[in-house]
């Protein structure tokens, strides 16, 4: 059957590769949305050959094409974690994809996509992080913002850079390559205070008790004064790490994404106190942000290359 879209309308092909699977969608550039319906999940081994994580991102891919009329994608667009030379193509991971390490991954997959009609697109890659902060500019909580800093938090801290809807990820006003994660703080680095673990490491302190930052968020629902002031303190240090390059950055906003932030309720009100002249908010796109920050690469060509 032939998907009720709009003929003239034009997509991006995105995908973010995650750890234990991918997600790709078509994204329409002119409503700035994934299509309805159009996401496609595949699971993968973070441990997988090259040629079978090449193979389900193009399957994944493919897939996603077949809700696209005919010549109307105007270019692929992958969200990647770090390290990764995004320019040139070639992976440096060691964490996960440890098969991919300096591998050029935009070349296996043109080779993959021989022959069929994706074959000729250009291939744009990103850091997650930058994607997820460049989507929430292009269609989310930070639309309207002349700059932007966005911060996913999970198992780790991730952060991006967005001026005039173009990704920062040098200069003396951020972090080095934008990343936040290792910046020095306190008597470690940002990211030991900032993440899952930071606020399961506070609340073990607080109560004795070792839960999951998901875990901490229901029973901040139900009152817990340990579980509310673990969430409390991480908004605090948030705060104080990304206060100084909110001013040297200028940002008029603070997006804030990634599973930790479902429990915004109990850490944004003290992440807002710490950074008085920035709008502060939660990630409206959530998981769809960085594949939405992949769409909006078409208007960013200096991101990625081709």
């Amino acid at each position: 059957m032939t998907p009720n879209v709009k003929t003239h309308s034009r997509y991006a092909l995105c995908l973010d590769v995650g750890g234990s699977h991918v997600t790709a969608a078509p994204v329409d550039l002119a409503t700035r949305t994934l299509l309805p319906a159009g996401r496609v999940r595949e699971s993968i081994l973070h441990t997988a050959s090259v040629q079978d994580t090449v193979q389900t991102w193009h399957s994944a891919l493919t897939r996603a094409s077949l809700l696209c009329p005919a010549g109307t994608v105007t270019h692929l667009a992958l969200a990647l974690p770090a390290p990764f030379d995004y320019q040139s193509g070639v992976s440096h991971m060691t964490h996960k994809y440890e098969q991919l390490l300096g591998v050029n991954v935009r070349d296996v997959l043109r080779t993959q996509l021989r022959g069929g009609p994706l074959a000729q697109l250009p291939i744009l890659l990103g850091n997650d992080a930058d994607l997820f902060a460049l989507g929430e500019h292009w269609a989310g909580a930070g639309q309207g913002a002349e700059r932007l800093i966005g911060i996913t938090l999970g198992t780790g801290l991730g952060s991006g850079f967005v001026a005039r809807g173009h990704v920062v990820t040098s200069g003396p006003e951020i972090p080095p390559a934008g990343e936040l994660w290792n910046t020095p703080y306190a008597d470690s680095t940002a990211e030991a205070f900032a993440c899952g673990e930071a606020v399961t490491r506070s609340y073990q302190a607080l109560s004795g008790e070792r839960c999951t930052a998901r875990e901490i968020s229901r029973r901040a629902d139900r009152a817990d004064p340990h579980a509310q002031r673990a969430f409390l303190m991480l908004g605090e240090h948030l705060a104080h790490i990304l206060r100084p390059f909110t001013v040297s950055f200028g940002a008029a906003a603070v997006v804030v994404g990634g599973n930790v932030s479902r429990a915004w309720t109990h850490f944004g009100s003290s992440l807002q106190a710490g950074l008085p002249n920035v709008q502060v908010s939660a990630s409206q796109l959530l998981e769809d942000a960085a594949l939405l920050g992949g769409g909006a690469l078409h208007a960013t060509p200096g991101t990625g290359g081709l």
